[in-house]
């Protein structure tokens, strides 16, 4: 990571200020010695609204927790939950994810117009699967996992790629 990497920081709007240091203040008494340092440091940026790139693995971890066991939702209301996922994309593993997408929507336009042949949805392993769209001219099929969706493989006209 380079010094300027390093200086950059995500400013916090004060909605997401909030549903952090909730969130935080739930956490931090369960914690001690490194764990909860590091936690408290996070607490003081989020205090200032600024969060060093050091600190965003704590932030995404926290949001994450919040959003996948559906806690976010239940305190916060949908609301929360969408100020949570909002500020989730500003972070890394966000930018990564959403970037994802965007390449798997990419991949998907091949089938518009086409007639729909089939679509499948399949377990390779638990926790790991696929779904396949199959129209006349393109077989693409999608892997998805707990964390992630990408584009497992694309066929169009009779010649198959990998994603």
């Amino acid at each position: 990571m380079s010094e300027q990497n390093e200086l950059e920081v995500l400013t916090l709007t004060d909605e997401e200020r909030d549903l952090v240091q909730a969130e935080l203040a739930a956490l931090l008494p369960a914690l001690s010695g490194e764990r909860r340092e590091a936690y408290q440091s996070l607490a003081d940026a989020v205090e200032q609204n600024s969060v060093p790139n050091q600190l965003l693995p704590l932030l995404e971890g926290l949001t994450k927790l919040a959003l996948e066991t559906g806690r976010a939702r239940r305190l916060y209301r949908a609301e929360g939950e969408r100020i949570l996922t909002e500020l989730f994309r500003k972070t890394p593993s966000g930018k990564e994810l959403s970037k994802s997408l965007q390449e798997i929507n990419k991949a998907l336009e091949v089938l518009e117009g086409q007639t729909l042949r089939s679509i499948r949805v399949a377990m390779r392993t638990l926790g790991h699967f696929t779904f396949t769209v199959e129209t006349e001219n393109a077989v693409i099929t999608l892997a998805i996992r707990s964390d992630s969706v990408t584009v497992d493989s694309v066929s169009v006209g009779g010649e198959a790629g990998l994603g």
